[in-house]
């Protein structure tokens, strides 16, 4: 996590204090697709703060108009970040589109769209932007150190007739994510590398003919099951890399760093819909 300026840390606690109503959510990723899919939703709440991290947006800026302007604050936040402070709530159902510009690491000019929506039982109150590619068939999340490439190579490993892979596949029961009208997702491997480094592998299948489209557009990853009882489920941060394999698969490997003493994961997959897949305190084998 890059160091922030006291004064956004201040920022943060002063106005998020409002969000104690509803059970806030910090360590969400929101995947950016191409162009003309979806936005990414992000939840907002009246007077609370969310703290918008990009990942491979430098310079990231907002111009409101005049309307907008009379019902929500952002402000930039350092060189990737920007905070989002509604002065209402939306309104049931509303969905308000915040056009943001910035620029890439190369230089290049980038725009995205996020949907700020409102909802009554849980506020973002930190998340990550993750930009996806430049095309339907392979997304892919920018990426720190070599964690693209080996989630890339997991990717690889699970395609029909792929020979061994850097994956370690689990057996046995629970590796079915809960799943939701017409799609299901499978824990397909786990791989541990040395220093806490995880890469996760989920599946995302549909089941109905034609299949109902399914866009992965926030992910969470929790560690939980401490040996310290009494500890709380903690986000991590992900990293998220895609891919398409025909019109009935999906595959996303979301690599993340382990914390020391974790037992466990939960992981929740959410689209633009009532459909989300997730799997609770699913432990690691000794």
């Amino acid at each position: 996590m890059r160091p922030r300026p006291w004064s956004v840390l201040l920022w943060v606690l002063l106005l998020s204090t409002a969000a104690m109503a509803r059970e806030t959510r910090q360590g969400t990723v929101l995947v950016a697709g191409y162009p003309g899919e979806a936005p990414p939703v992000l939840y907002v709440a009246a007077r609370v703060s969310t703290l918008v991290d990009f990942e491979g947006l430098l310079e990231p800026r907002v111009a409101l108009t005049p309307e907008l302007g009379e019902r929500l604050a952002v402000l930039p936040v350092g060189a990737r970040s920007l905070v989002v402070v509604p002065v209402r709530d939306l309104a049931r159902g509303e969905r308000v589109l915040l056009p943001v510009t910035g620029r890439t690491e190369a230089g290049e000019p980038r725009a995205l769209t996020l949907a700020l929506v409102t909802r009554e039982d849980e506020v973002d109150v930190q998340v990550q932007v993750s930009l996806g590619g430049a095309g339907p068939r392979v997304l892919e999340a920018a990426a720190e150190g070599g964690a693209g490439t080996v989630a890339g190579m997991l990717l690889a490993s699970h395609e029909p007739g792929a020979g061994p892979g850097p994956s370690l596949v689990m057996p046995g029961e629970g590796l079915w994510l809960m799943g939701a009208d017409g799609v299901e997702g499978r824990l397909e491997s786990v791989l541990r590398v040395d220093r806490g480094r995880l890469f996760v592998t989920v599946a995302v299948r549909f089941k109905t003919r034609p299949p109902r489209p399914w866009r992965l557009g926030r992910a969470r990853v929790e560690a939980g099951c401490w040996k310290e009882r009494t500890r709380a489920n903690v986000a991590l941060p992900v990293v998220v890399t895609s891919a398409i394999s025909g019109a009935r698969v999906q595959r996303h490997t979301l690599a993340t760093w382990l914390p020391e003493g974790a037992g466990c994961l939960s992981l929740t997959l959410e689209e633009d819909g009532p459909r989300t897949l997730h799997i609770h305190d699913w432990r690691f084998p000794p």
